[in-house]
């Protein structure tokens, strides 16, 4: 979804009339959304099948899985409405397809097609489009699933596409992948005066056995002009960067045209790009190469936006072969073990929270300031993990792990791409075909609220609650795959007695159920989790504990926020009277002297109104140690 050159909600056409002040002024809190890929090729993957990660990363989108159904046409006369995926807003209307098209569950088609994206933006002159645009990138991508088979196939349809109705939107970075190739495609408009439509694209095929991974920045560089076979691009990238002064050489000089890196002139790195941006696919590299300290100490001080010159590589061979367990905790990622990790400074919180309010970049005494932008985010739509079997026919081959909200907290279930329905709970209507999203109406029966109130709970007390979270995401995952294994022998089953029909609607089902299931389980899950962690306690069961069958604690704080909380504050919470054994133990719990002559007790003091009690002032603290055994046991018991 947009970028950081984007602004939430307003369209190209509507920027165009805004005062530059106010433009400017909307930059920084526009800079909140974006997404993030990682493409796995076959040969890079521990059961030889490609995979493709995707979060749609955007405080306006509503977490839903969208379903186009294969539907037939023989009319040219029939036409489709296209709507903005960002903006909502109706862009035109083209001629539906002549044909059958291929049923598209979320951004996988019944053939084994997935496409993800991320917006990049561009440079200025390029991002506004020419008035008569139709197709923006929400809309490409699911145009171009219903109409084609195989990556290839799907990066002409997109060339086609937008060169007949026009390109309306930013700088894209397209993941392509198909069952047996993964294809990355970076484009850009050809400006708003330019008489020619569409876009100019350099296509490469990652490498087999390697990763790529993109976040937000233009990442293709140079390419080779001979090799059809792994790159692809338009025949005037490099002459348009000429003819708009972005890119000086001698004209015909091809040995010059050769050094045209397309991110270097459609998108140069800014340190917005490289901190918010090409610190994602650091996270993502850094998590699986084979020497992660070389990479680290070549490539830290990039993403930290400090030298722009030291450009990590498009892609990288990982250690070990990935499994679907490697892709969902790289797609967790908040930057722990690397040089953004800020789970541990002020911001954190006494919970090492991974987590911090927007804007992405703050002001303090006319100096900016940065919080760090993670792959895990609060303001994640819907994401998914993508695996495409080559070894499976069609109807079983692309599998979606979807999820809604943020990709660190929420669980994922398996779709087939062939499915025919979609479970309820998680189904929906987006933007791009003119359904606003409904983010003031909470809704208990949908997916993306129940998984909001998880990671919202969890957001509070991180360190405490997340570890919960996520290994109950862990069994459900592993759950959902075992079950997988016996619907794929009964679908095989199926398909190899020639019934196809029997095949769609036993893996719809199969499909619906999961989805429904999950959401009653997750729903459930909340409860659980309200219950165990409310009132900052820790509450447990306890059989044949009398009061409630369960154990109450509290975990306290660590000794190094003591210690901070003690150096910031100068003695304002230091109590006296804790000597001779008036103190507390390892767990904070009070360790008190037995004394019968106690003074009133507090629940006395709240019943006579003294609401003082709370507001001790050190100059109250009474000077005697004798004089405070007395109130100690019961005061300190009652405010536990």
């Amino acid at each position: 979804t947009m970028s950081f050159a984007s602004f939430s909600r307003v369209s190209s056409r509507q920027r165009q009339q805004m005062p530059l002040l106010l433009l400017l002024l909307s930059c920084f809190p526009a800079i909140t959304n974006g997404c993030t890929n990682i493409l796995v090729t076959p040969g890079a993957s521990a059961k030889s099948e490609p995979m493709l990660a995707y979060a749609a990363d955007s405080a306006n989108l509503m977490g839903y899985l969208y379903h186009y159904p294969s539907i037939e046409s023989s009319s040219s006369e029939k036409t489709r409405k296209v709507y903005g995926w960002d903006s909502g807003e109706y862009l035109g209307s083209i001629p539906e397809y002549n044909g059958r098209t291929y049923n598209v569950v979320g951004n996988a088609n019944e053939a084994g097609l997935v496409i993800g994206e991320t917006t990049f933006g561009g440079i200025e002159k390029l991002t506004t489009p020419r008035e008569d645009a139709i197709i923006d990138y929400g809309s490409l991508i699911y145009i171009t699933l219903q109409r084609s088979a195989t990556a290839r196939e799907a990066i002409q349809t997109m060339i086609d596409l937008t060169d007949q109705y026009g390109y309306a939107s930013e700088g894209e970075s397209f993941s392509i992948v198909d069952s047996n190739e993964v294809w990355w495609m970076e484009v850009i408009g050809r400006g708003r005066d330019n008489p020619r439509q569409g876009f100019v694209y350099v296509a490469a095929r990652v490498p087999d056995g390697y990763v790529a991974s993109h976040a937000n920045q233009a990442r293709i560089t140079t390419f080779p002009r001979d090799d059809p076979e792994n790159y692809l691009y338009s025949d005037d990238v490099v002459s348009l960067a000429k003819s708009l002064g972005l890119y000086e050489g001698v004209s015909g000089d091809e040995e010059f045209d050769l050094q045209f890196s397309f991110s270097d002139v459609y998108d140069p790195v800014t340190f917005e790009g490289a901190r918010f941006c090409e610190g994602r696919v650091f996270s993502v590299y850094h998590s699986i190469v084979s020497d992660p300290k070389d990479f680290h100490d070549k490539y830290a001080d990039y993403v930290r936006g400090k030298d722009f010159t030291s450009r990590m590589p498009l892609f990288v061979k990982p250690s070990k072969l990935l499994t679907l367990d490697d892709i969902t905790n790289a797609m967790s990622s908040h930057y722990e073990q690397t040089p953004l990790d800020w789970s541990n400074d002020v911001g954190a919180g006494m919970y090492h929270v991974p987590y911090r309010p927007r804007p992405l970049v703050w002001k303090y005494e006319e100096e900016y300031y940065c919080n760090e932008r993670p792959i895990g985010t609060q303001q994640t739509g819907w994401n998914f993990i993508a695996v495409v079997r080559p070894t499976m026919p069609p109807p079983l081959q692309a599998i979606l792990w979807f999820g809604v909200d943020d990709t660190s907290t929420s669980p994922r279930y398996p779709v087939y791409a062939s499915s025919t329905e979609v479970s309820s709970a998680y189904g929906g209507v987006g933007t791009q075909d003119g359904n606003p999203s409904p983010l003031l109406d909470f809704d208990i029966s949908k997916a993306f609220w129940v998984q909001n109130m998880v990671s919202n709970f969890a957001y509070a007390r991180w360190e405490q609650i997340y570890p919960v979270i996520n290994e109950k995401r862990r069994s459900i995952q592993e759950d959902f795959v075992t079950r997988m294994v016996h619907m794929d022998d009964h679908a095989l089953k199926l398909y190899e007695s020639g019934n196809i029909d029997a095949v769609v609607n036993s893996v719809t089902d199969f499909s619906v159920v999961a989805g429904d299931e999950l959401h009653t389980v997750w729903w459930k899950f909340y409860g659980q989790l309200f219950a165990k962690f409310r009132d900052g306690y820790e509450i447990n069961e306890k059989s044949g504990e009398a009061s409630c069958g369960c154990d109450v604690k509290s975990a306290g704080m660590s000794k190094d926020w003591k210690k901070r909380i003690v150096g910031e504050t100068a003695g304002k919470y230091k109590v006296t009277g804790m000597a001779n054994g008036n103190g507390v133990d390892d767990d904070g719990h009070p360790i008190h002297n037995d004394d019968d002559n106690a003074g009133p007790n507090m629940s006395t003091m709240l019943r006579q109104g003294q609401s003082s009690a709370f507001a001790v002032q050190e100059s109250d603290v009474p000077k005697s140690d004798e004089s405070l055994k007395a109130s100690n046991k019961l005061k300190l018991k009652a405010l536990q």
